[in-house]
């Protein structure tokens, strides 16, 4: 076991020593004290030992406030500290009056002495002590290093003093082996044994990982960051190499390969010390330290001691020591937040390093931070960050350590260097139990995760298998989630972004998108907020037992009553009449009054006689109404549910109907659907234009792709079979009928045309007014839906809370003390997520390096004659032969009943109307 002193302080094990550094002064040495057992100078009679009568190591001989108190074994205190849980501490073992107990679940800071403990499971890793004051007079100068190994031998000690050292040993160990064999402490073991669960028995709470498609981890979940690594007695791929299991012992109990698992010192102290009524302490090996945690049995009495030493040594004849070994380095805190090597690697040397793949410079720095990986009241611990000089006294007595030991080449430890620049800064938001979540622009991503998992059984498999949550299970799930997709769209959308489109805008409103990969249904990009557990804005959340999440998407919900006019007989040629509507009420003969969003069709060339075409690309709204009410509401939002609109909200209520797995949601609207009255999610929004740019192939959008776990045998991590993507299409839109919808939809999205209209695009504009009566003329909701061949995206933009104007500056308070929300310029469709749908997708296929693909033109598919489009009067042909043409002169004649008059002329047929720029 270590020294558990200083970094230069000898052990129970190790009869090493460090000469003096040359030219070094020696501070002379106080007056000898009383030893903990009350014998003077109890390590054979020498104040300046280390264990063995060696001079202390690193020229430091007598030095004040590090070996002018020496303690049982050697073990002096270094600066006044004091020990708790098996510490040896000299100046008679004071107790240390701030102990306390962790309170339940709580995350306890390492303890004074600094000694890395296997952590409770479900709990904090080590117990946590402040250091007690250091006694007066004792000085406070940290040690030099230690020097390298040297020749020189033991000096001579005169042999009264080493009889009476070996006389007070047998008297120590006597004691504990009396007290080993009464009965209650073979009762107490007995139980203790009967109680603690083998390492085999455990199920540890391990950090699940998610990550994207590409590569890139974006959220670690799990109450603990811990990432379970295998050691083994051989070395292997994917196990821990055994340099690095030396690195990682070497400094806590470079012995530990060789004793049985039990510290007979430890626990004759523990036993003289309740006898005698002084504080019972004592080191423990590292199978001790797993015995006494995985029994949550935290007591500092002999009691403790014996019960632990029962089941170190029933763990020694059971397991090999690389499966102890293997368990301790799995649980043991190294501060940062990091439970066990796997996550320490990472905490310390960035994602790039794992465990196994550290070098034995980076392990031995891990080694020796063991010790006390936290700061302490007064004591900094051995974190660089915290105190470099101390991280780099501990490393090198690691790294000599395994010389000693012979795991370690001397002439290479002398090559080494300290691995400071190797150093990550510590980031307390990602070296926790969860991050990602709470705090990313994919965090809303995570709840689609577990939904699918659920979704697919393994949640309750998980459960079988001890873990109380998917989080905690350790498991690896990749998501169809693509950085450089989702890059592009955080840097247009996320507020917080220096640069976005939405970093200007009022704090008030709220932008959403989703974009999927139509021959796959991957959700490759996702924003709904930074937060996972608040209100979702691209997707449905729960808020109270309600469900809620969607928004009005206006025009841009014409796709689909295009779509479901086609599927009906409908030509996008068909003639269609977009005058207004006036219901008896305002003086008309109509069911309602309907208008075009304040355009008259009187500034159309085609007036009452346009094409849905035309009717499509201008965007007036009674066509579609009268369309919806025509074939009917329900058949409108049948089309959309196939396509992949899956919830819709009612207007008056919070109520959402379910449009796939209800049999009545689809009957709970009305023809007002033909133009986007009733919301919808992006996410929903978005799988509909995938579909129709699939021609009309349905992939169910999806994120979970693969789950791993790893394999406790060899390391690697293992698809676990029967979880994860199933790609099937569904063809549920004829592909003639979605092309006919691409070709009209081709020609709106030429005012945001991608690549400089390299690239063709798909799209349509929405937008929803603000209440009128409090709002007039002010817009509520704006939408931009589109696609190309290989990506589909809709963009929101909207408010957080109430239906406020959507301007782009801020209102401002009047004279009147109101609001005044006519600052900045109004924001439709076509505008702010226009620009965030150009941008975004631009950048979204220049970082996945997609080439350019001509979009469907129109192959004129349905019945031009359908529709209630009003033809114009047509004029009289000219009179070729005048004489004989009728005229209201004075004295002309021949009446009027002659002619061919106007019916036998056949219908005219409408002119096509230019396509806007």
């Amino acid at each position: 076991m270590t020294s558990y002193g200083d970094p230069h302080a000898g052990s129970e094990y190790d009869d090493g020593y460090y000469p003096p550094s040359a030219g070094r002064a020696q501070v002379p040495p106080p007056p000898p004290a009383p030893g903990a057992y009350g014998y003077p100078e109890q390590n054979g009679g020498y104040v300046d030992n280390n264990g063995y009568g060696y001079p202390e190591q690193g020229g430091y001989n007598d030095y004040q406030g590090q070996n002018a108190y020496p303690g049982y074994n050697g073990y002096v205190d270094p600066n006044g500290y004091h020990e708790h849980g098996g510490y040896a501490d000299g100046a008679g073992y004071q107790p240390d009056p701030n102990y306390y107990a962790p309170a339940p679940g709580r995350a306890p800071n390492p303890s004074a002495s600094g000694r890395a403990s296997v952590p409770v499971v479900g709990g904090r890793a080590a117990v946590l002590t402040p250091s007690a004051p250091a006694p007066s007079g004792r000085a406070a100068v940290r040690p030099a290093g230690p020097d390298e190994f040297d020749d020189e031998p033991r000096p001579k000690r005169k042999s009264s003093k080493r009889r009476f050292a070996k006389w007070q040993k047998w008297v120590v160990a006597g004691v504990a082996l009396m007290i080993l064999l009464t009965g209650g402490g073979l009762i107490a073991g007995t139980y203790f044994y009967d109680t603690v669960k083998r390492p085999d028995e455990l199920t540890l709470d391990l950090s699940t990982e998610v990550w994207t498609a590409d590569g890139k981890q974006i959220a670690r979940m799990g109450k603990k960051n811990r990432i379970p690594v295998v050691v083994d007695k051989v070395d292997g791929e994917g196990k821990l190499p055994k340099q690095i299991q030396y690195a990682l012992v070497a400094g806590e109990d470079k012995s530990f390969f060789e004793h049985d698992g039990i510290d007979l010192w430890g626990i004759g102290r523990a036993a003289w010390n309740n006898l005698t009524g002084g504080e019972t302490q004592g080191a423990s090996t590292i199978t001790q330290q797993y015995a006494r945690h995985a029994a949550n049995d935290m007591d500092v009495t002999y009691g403790r001691k014996l019960r632990e030493a029962v089941m170190a040594r029933k763990l020694e004849d059971q397991y090999e020591k690389h499966e102890i070994l293997g368990f301790y380095l799995n649980t043991v805190y190294f501060g940062r937040g990091a439970d066990g090597v796997g996550a320490a690697a990472k905490a310390f040397f960035g994602d790039k390093v794992s465990a196994e793949t550290m070098t034995v410079e980076q392990a031995a720095l891990l080694g020796a931070i063991l010790r006390q990986p936290e700061p302490d009241g007064t004591e900094k611990g051995y974190d660089p960050q915290n105190d470099m000089a101390a991280a780099k006294d501990r490393w090198a007595y690691v790294l000599n350590n395994m010389v000693e030991k012979g795991w370690l080449d001397k002439a290479k430890r002398d090559q080494m260097k300290f691995p400071e620049d190797q150093l990550v800064p510590f980031d307390a938001s990602k070296n926790t139990g969860e991050w990602g979540y709470t705090d990313s622009g994919t965090g809303h991503v995570i709840n689609y995760v577990r939904a699918e998992l659920e979704q697919q059984g393994y949640i309750k498999k998980l459960n079988a298998e001890g873990y109380k949550s998917w989080r905690d299970s350790g498991i690896r799930v990749t998501v169809s989630i693509d950085w450089r997709v989702q890059d592009a769209l955080q840097k247009y959308i996320q507020r917080s972004i220096a640069g976005s489109l939405m970093s200007t805008m009022p704090e008030s409103m709220m932008a959403a998108a989703t974009a999927i990969d139509p021959k796959t249904g991957r959700v490759m990009a996702y924003y709904g907020g930074t937060n996972g557990t608040g209100p979702d804005f691209a997707g449905t959340y729960n808020e109270g037992g309600v469900i809620k999440g969607g928004h009005r998407p206006a025009s841009s919900f014409k796709i689909y009553t295009l779509t479901a006019a086609l599927e009906s007989g409908y030509s996008i040629k068909s003639m269609v009449n977009p005058t207004p509507l006036k219901s008896k009420a305002d003086g008309g003969t109509d069911p309602i009054t309907l208008g075009n969003a304040n355009r008259d069709p009187g500034d159309l060339p085609c007036g009452e006689y346009c094409t849905l075409e035309e009717m499509t690309v201008k965007s007036y709204n009674v066509p579609f109404y009268k369309i919806a009410a025509e074939i009917g509401a329900n058949k409108v939002i049948d089309t959309a549910a196939r396509a992949g609109v899956t919830r819709m909200w009612a207007i008056d209520s919070d109520k959402s109907y379910d449009l796939v797995g209800d049999p009545n949601g689809k009957n709970k609207f009305d023809a007002y659907v033909g133009f986007g009255k009733y919301p919808i999610t992006v996410l929903d929004h978005t799988s509909g234009a995938a579909t129709l740019a699939n021609h009309g192939t349905y992939f169910k959008p999806h994120f979970v792709m693969k789950v791993e776990k790893k394999n406790n045998k060899n390391g690697k991590f293992d698809i676990v079979p029967g979880v994860g993507e199933v790609l099937k299409g569904e063809s549920r839109i004829k592909p003639q009928i979605a092309d006919e919808v691409t070709s009209v939809l081709k020609q709106i999205s030429k005012t945001h045309a991608l690549d400089n209209g390299k690239r063709e695009t798909a799209g349509k504009t929405g937008t929803w007014e603000a209440n009128p009566e409090t709002f007039p003329s002010e817009n509520a909701h704006a939408w931009f839906v589109g696609y190309t061949d290989q990506l589909a995206a809709a963009v929101w933009v909207g408010n957080k809370d109430q239906e406020l104007p959507l301007r782009t500056k801020p209102p401002v308070t009047g004279k009147n003390g109101k609001l005044n929300y006519a600052q900045g310029e109004k924001i439709g469709g076509s505008g702010l997520p226009g620009e965030i749908f150009e941008q975004f997708m631009n950048l979204a296929h220049k970082n996945l390096a997609l080439k350019a693909v001509s979009l469907p033109n129109s192959t004129g598919i349905g019945n031009p004659q359908r529709g209630d489009g009003k033809s114009p009067t047509p004029a009289a042909p000219p009179c070729m032969f005048p004489l004989l043409c009728p005229t209201t002169g004075p004295g002309g004649g021949g009446g009027g009943g002659g002619g061919n008059g106007g019916g036998g002329w056949p219908r005219p047929t409408a002119t096509v109307t230019p396509k806007p720029r």
